[in-house]
């Protein structure tokens, strides 16, 4: 006699067909979620958070983004850093992303075995450490040298958010051989980059110079707004519009061309690399070297 159960549901299958075909949409509606992302996203988005390991991956990033003469303490502290980028690119479903970058950057480069070690080791003495402020992991930015001081990342970015990331002193950077560098233009060529990017026509190539002017800078020296024409555009666009090693100039007329003499290398937010190699040379730690550079913040172990 067939259960009342299973006839309610399946009258019309014997009792042994039922219990298949229940099995089967049991599995089906188990697989969905599967089957769905593989669809929508690729296969390697499952696959990456699934089994995606920042440990593992770790050491293959730091290697790429240390420089040559990075001291130990220098690269720990950047492990830290690192870590924690990686951590909420992950959490925010990059992690596909991720995975693929650090694949393509490793099938196009010669690893050192000894740099490899290294970033290995800092990654396994700084394990799980990422940097917090008010209980929650943050991104700790870093550029190759500041202008001597760190930017206040309120003042860049506009927003509460940043309230942790502050400005700090690193003199230090004064000394780097990246510390200051030229970069020429001739009135043609700023000319044509400048119009191009804002189509203000009232740009003339003879008079290019007496037409831009810096409009603002924050309280470490960078630009945050350029006057072109009559167009605005931010120093960081500005900068990197025309490959400047820095938003910290000055804008000079040379010898007929335009000289942009710059202070500094990268966005200048957070740790300078160059500040926090010579702290680890004076025999900083790299918690220490981090409280330098973050000093609202807490290095803490990921839960």
């Amino acid at each position: 006699m067939k259960n009342r159960w299973q006839s309610c549901l399946f009258p019309e299958l014997p009792m042994k067909e039922s219990v298949k075909y229940l099995l089967a949409v049991g599995l089906l509606l188990l697989l969905l979620p599967f089957l769905l992302t593989v669809m929508l996203s690729g296969k390697d988005a499952v696959e990456v958070s699934k089994n995606i390991d920042l440990e593992m991956l770790l050491p293959s990033v730091l290697y790429r983004e240390i420089p040559d003469d990075a001291q130990d303490e220098m690269i720990r502290a950047q492990a830290v850093l690192i870590r924690s980028r990686l951590y909420l690119r992950i959490q925010n479903g990059e992690a596909a992303s991720v995975l693929k970058e650090n694949r393509d950057y490793e099938a196009s480069q010669f690893m050192d075995a000894e740099r490899m070690e290294r970033c290995r080791q800092a990654a396994a003495d700084t394990e799980g450490m990422v940097l917090t402020y008010a209980g929650q992991v943050v991104e700790g930015p870093f550029c190759a040298c500041s202008s001597g001081k760190t930017r206040d990342g309120m003042e860049v970015m506009g927003l509460e958010e940043y309230a942790w990331l502050v400005s700090v002193d690193s003199g230090a950077d004064m000394e780097s051989p990246e510390y200051l560098s030229g970069v020429l233009f001739s009135p043609e060529e700023l000319w044509k980059k400048l119009s191009d990017a804002t189509g203000d026509l009232s740009l003339k190539a003879e008079e290019i110079f007496g037409q831009i002017s810096i409009a603002a800078r924050d309280s470490a020296g960078y630009v945050t707004e350029v006057q072109i024409g009559e167009s605005r555009m931010s120093g960081e666009a500005f900068r990197k519009l025309l490959e400047l090693p820095s938003a910290c100039f000055s804008i000079q007329e040379l010898d007929g061309n335009i000289r942009f003499l710059c202070q500094g290398a990268g966005h200048g937010l957070g740790m300078s690399q160059y500040g926090a190699n010579a702290l680890a040379e004076e025999g900083k730690t790299w918690k220490e070297i981090l409280t330098c550079y973050f000093p609202k913040t807490e290095v803490k172990l990921r839960v």
